[in-house]
């Protein structure tokens, strides 16, 4: 930031009308006149001082606006990063083998398991995404790990002294951020207990690293840093401030972070921030992450304060001039009305420059703050634009598998059915149209809230997206589904009924004449009305290998490649976050064919206030 020019010293010889010492003018002219040109001067003064601070203020003001913004932006990234990995060590650890592996204890188990367990969890960790996924006993030590082929191997290592551990071990989950002791590399570790016959019995860690996250960071040309609860930073685009304290740390400070070995290895100088944020200390917006006990935290470029100071100086002085050009004017047009004249002259055209100039200035300060928000929001749109295309691939191939369905109807003439195709159609744009909408609102996270749902619709649109699978396989379709409300939301609800459906489809793979029925009838549900949707089909039923374990993640009787044996688990996920319930047994065998499978999906109803027609 440019520093502050101080206001010029008036000229100690005017030279207005010849060369007389300014001593002399002064009694020239008189105690009055004096007066008023001390005054005059003062009164330049502090107008100086009052216009170039306030621009600095507006300016500080809309570039500080503009900040919040896009650490809002940062935020809800930063949120996102960390919070899809959340339910991994949940359901990881709902594996039988994990389980008994983490009973046993460390030093206490066959090999094979051992290697069966670490095996599995390199499998999940690589799907994932993760940096390493790891399980841990009672007493902390690690009994299998996904890293477990790598020489800086967890296994056996002692991790009870994290608090990740002792959070999930003693109160059900466990958030950390530290410095890894075995790879010194930082991360974000999520922790969920395992458990055994209704007993905690150990614990599975996920370690995250947000190296990603900062790279972007940088790309987008902003500060940006996020400190811990002590103020220490650990996240930031600008390397030179990592691990940096914003404030002094007390004793108490020290000794946790020396037993927790937090950073260790790492030593804590404070932060210096740069001389244009001490000067404009708001120009350093923050914000609370209540969830992970962080602050996040973004310091606005000061060049367009500096730009704006600079130019309320440069009008300022323009303005200035002007004035005394006219007091000089004025001065002299008793004496000289024709110089008057022509000082006037040259005075309206200097004001018109001068105008122009100050136009031109503000003109192009503006150009540059809107270039500078423009190009945050495409750096911001470059970051979120994978996850946005990879929504907008299920409807886009609904879109061309109703598209080519219209197509062939409407050469066949069935009007009536085009008519419904295009419904179809019109309900996904308006899908799509809500998924792109989180381009404009990055804040907006993709589960929703139990609402009202119109269960024949929800199990309509899932046919839809399935109608030309089953037509390709001939199965003969049975819908019996009553008008009845569920609290759900809508877009889940979808994804569970075609997880079921085409399951079923799939089981009838071979079968000479396949049948899937859906029904639904009334049910109770926690004492509470409910509505159990059936989906039953003719097939060969459960496979009594995996009967018990059919709701368990990667579990599948699929041919490898055509499938991971998620479907299920996500669906059984899904329900009990909404207050439902998802069965499955044997269905019953008729004149000698397959007993076939039947899931039965329980869903609360609710109570939905209409219209009185008669009042």
């Amino acid at each position: 930031m440019r520093r502050r020019n101080a206001p010029a010293s008036p000229p100690t010889d005017l030279h207005l009308a010849g060369p007389f010492p300014f001593t002399a003018r002064v009694r020239a002219v008189g105690t009055g006149g004096a007066l008023a040109l001390l005054l005059a001067v003062a009164g330049a003064v502090g107008m100086w001082v009052l216009a170039v601070g306030h621009a600095e203020r507006r300016a500080v003001e809309a570039v500080a606006a503009d900040a919040r913004h896009r650490l809002e932006i940062y935020a809800n990234n930063l949120d996102s990063a960390v919070e899809r990995f959340d339910y991994l060590p949940s359901v990881a650890a709902r594996d039988p083998a994990v389980a008994a592996l983490a009973a046993a204890g460390f030093g206490h188990t066959d090999p094979a398991e051992v290697d069966r367990v670490n095996r599995y969890l390199e499998a999940v960790n690589a799907s994932a995404g993760s940096a390493v996924l790891y399980l841990m006993d009672a007493e902390g030590r690690t009994v299998a790990s996904s890293n477990w082929n790598r020489p800086d191997s967890y296994l056996g290592v002692d991790f009870s002294y994290r608090p990740y551990f002792k959070d999930a071990r003693d109160q059900g989950v466990g958030r950390f951020y530290g410095v890894g002791t075995v790879t010194r590399l930082p991360g974000y570790f999520i922790a969920a207990p395992v458990e055994r016959d209704g007993r905690r019995v150990g614990v599975l860690a996920v370690k995250i690293v947000l190296d990603a996250l900062e790279d972007g960071w940088r790309t987008s040309h902003d500060a940006v840093l996020v400190a811990d609860r002590f103020g220490i930073v650990f996240l930031s685009s600008n390397p030179e401030w990592k691990f940096r304290a914003r404030r002094p740390l007390g004793p108490d400070t020290v000794t946790y972070l020396n037993e927790t070995r937090e950073y260790v290895g790492l030593d804590h100088p404070p932060l210096v921030l740069p001389r244009s944020l001490r000067v404009h200390p708001d120009l350093l917006v923050e914000r609370g992450l209540s969830r992970y006990g962080w602050t996040i935290a973004l310091a606005a470029d000061a060049h367009p304060v500096a730009q704006a100071a600079a130019t309320a100086r440069i009008g300022l002085a323009l303005l200035l001039l002007l004035a005394l050009a006219i007091g000089l004017y004025v001065r002299q047009r008793v004496k000289r009305l024709r110089e008057q004249r022509l000082a006037k002259a040259a005075l309206d055209r200097a004001y018109l420059d001068l105008e122009r100039q100050v136009e031109a200035r503000t003109a192009d300060l503006r150009d540059a703050q809107a270039e500078l928000v423009q190009a945050a929001k495409l750096a911001m749109i470059g970051q979120v634009a994978a996850g946005v295309t990879h929504e907008l691939n299920q409807p886009l191939t609904a879109l061309r598998a109703l598209a080519d369905n219209a197509r062939l109807l409407l050469d066949q003439g069935r009007q009536a059915e085009v008519s419904q195709n295009l419904v179809h159609i019109a309900g996904l744009v308006d899908r799509m149209a809500k998924i792109s909408s989180q381009l404009r609102n990055f804040s907006r996270r993709s589960e929703g809230p139990a609402q009202p749902v119109a269960l024949p619709g929800a199990v309509q649109e899932a046919l839809a997206l399935l109608d030309r699978r089953l037509k390709e396989a001939r199965v003969q379709l049975t819908v019996d589904v009553p008008e009845m409300t569920v609290a759900f939301d809508p877009v889940r609800l979808q994804q569970v009924l075609v997880n079921l459906i085409r399951n079923a489809e799939d089981a009838t793979a071979g079968v000479a004449e396949p049948r899937i029925a859906i029904t639904a009838a009334p049910a109770q549900l926690d004492q509470r009305a409910a509505v159990r949707v059936t989906v039953a089909d003719n097939g060969p039923g459960l496979d009594p290998a995996v009967r018990d374990r059919l709701f368990d993640p990667f579990v599948t009787t699929k041919p490898g490649g055509q499938g991971l044996g998620l479907g299920l688990a996500i669906s059984l996920a899904i329900t009990q976050e909404y207050g439902g319930q998802l069965e499955a047994r044997d269905g019953d065998a008729r004149d000698g064919e397959n007993t076939g499978a039947v899931f039965l999906l329980t869903l609360p109803l609710i109570s939905v206030e209409h219209d009185d027609p008669t009042a």
